[in-house]
This record gives C-alpha cells, structure tokens and sequence, in this order.
C-alpha cells in the first residue's frame, strides 16, 4: 500500500514536470518566431531605407497573433545629435496566456 502511494506521487511529479516542460517549448517556439519575425522587419527596413522618424506598427498578416512596432529616431551621442544615422528599434508581441511577450531588436541605419 505505501509503495503504491508513491508510485503515484513520483507519477505526479513527472507528469507536472512534462506539462511544465511542453509550456516550455511552446514559449521558445513562439519566441523564437517572434525574433525571425523582427528580423525579416529589419531587413525590409534595411531594403527599402528609412523613411521617418518616429513610431509605426501593424500586424503580420501570415502570422495574426503577432504585431509589430518600429521606433525611430534619430541616432544621438549623450546630447548630440549626429545627422544622417537613425537608431531603428523592432519590437514584436504577442499575447501568451495572460502576459504579453515581446523581443526587440535595434539596429543603426543611415537615413
């Protein structure tokens, strides 16, 4: 009879670690898309140049779940301003359970 009671609380465990597991690899899953999601952003940003400073976003139409956000500004050292280069920063979230997830990834460009 004792054997059998923990039988089931080591059965318990393994099954909390497996499931704690599987929510694991869902969120590196979704994380990782999210970072080759930002990184396919910058390179269209990279492709068609800076356009203007400020913030835009939008979503992925393959990939509803995801939405994206895009800051530029200008690129600055301490309080001055150097012309010509913009700091571009991409930021992708996604709701996962009841957070919001995101990655961002900055980049300098030439303007």
């Amino acid at each position: 009879m004792i054997a059998i009671g923990i039988l089931a609380i080591g059965l318990i465990v393994l099954l909390q670690t497996h499931v704690m597991n599987l929510k694991m690899i869902a969120h590196s899953q979704l994380s990782m898309k999210a970072m080759l999601l930002a990184e396919r952003r910058i390179a269209e940003i990279e492709a068609g140049g800076v356009k203007t400073i400020g913030e835009t976003g939008g979503d992925f139409e393959e990939f509803p779940e995801f939405y994206w956000r895009e800051v530029v500004t200008p690129f600055s050292i301490g309080n001055e301003v150097l012309g010509g280069v913009s700091r571009v920063e991409v930021i992708v979230s996604w709701e996962e359970g009841q957070r919001e997830e995101e990655v961002k990834l900055v980049t300098y460009l030439p303007q």
